[in-house]
């Protein structure tokens, strides 16, 4: 709802507020197929295993493409900044807070395609993984959505400057992040250890 009632005025924001929303929805449309996949590989799915696959896999590389679109320009706009002598550490620290979250996700999406039977293997040792995941993509629906709506207040002049900056990192980067790690507490998940792991590829 949130894109559809706003995109036509994206052509007349700033560009890096375009790059910021066109990301998003890559991003946006990941987290949703990610979650179908992650459903499909628990005890309620919303699609059997052999649509969200490739669906899933489809998504992978939107999700690539957004994340070389989004951070090829927003650091090149911080190295530009910090030439001309206008250099924001606070904005940079969030951004590089963005970047290790999603590279995370891009980790995660490296080992899926790497060995299809990854995450299988993973889902039977920890077999609350699929719980995780998908509380991971549903948290990240809800705070794309918020970022958006914390850009819209700023440029409507409610909130803004660093003050907007740090409620967008805080708020919907670095302290939702370290709840999802604290939830694996709690379940049988976990939330990096599945990166050193291996699939039926390496056996």
């Amino acid at each position: 709802g949130l894109y559809g009632a706003r995109y036509q005025e994206i052509p007349r924001l700033a560009p890096h507020y375009q790059v910021s929303f066109y990301a998003s929805i890559g991003w946006t449309f990941y987290a949703w197929a990610s979650l179908v996949h992650a459903m499909a590989c628990g005890p309620s799915p919303l699609l059997p295993l052999s649509v969200a696959e490739p669906l899933h896999t489809a998504a992978c590389v939107v999700y690539l493409v957004s994340c070389l679109y989004f951070y090829s320009y927003h650091w090149g706009r911080h190295v530009r900044h910090a030439v001309e002598g206008r250099f924001r550490p606070w904005f940079a620290a969030g951004l590089a807070s963005l970047t290790a979250v999603h590279g995370l996700t891009v980790g995660h999406i490296w080992k899926m395609l790497d060995d299809p039977g990854w995450f299988a293997t993973v889902a039977k040792i920890y077999p609350d993984q699929w719980q995780w995941i998908a509380d991971t993509r549903l948290l990240e629906l809800y705070l794309t959505a918020a970022a958006l709506f914390l850009v819209i207040l700023h440029l409507r002049g409610v909130l803004t400057g660093t003050k907007n900056a740090a409620l967008v990192f805080l708020g919907t980067v670095i302290l939702p992040t370290a709840a999802l790690f604290l939830e694996t507490f709690s379940i049988d998940a976990v939330a990096w250890q599945h990166y050193f792991m291996v699939g039926p590829k390496y056996w």
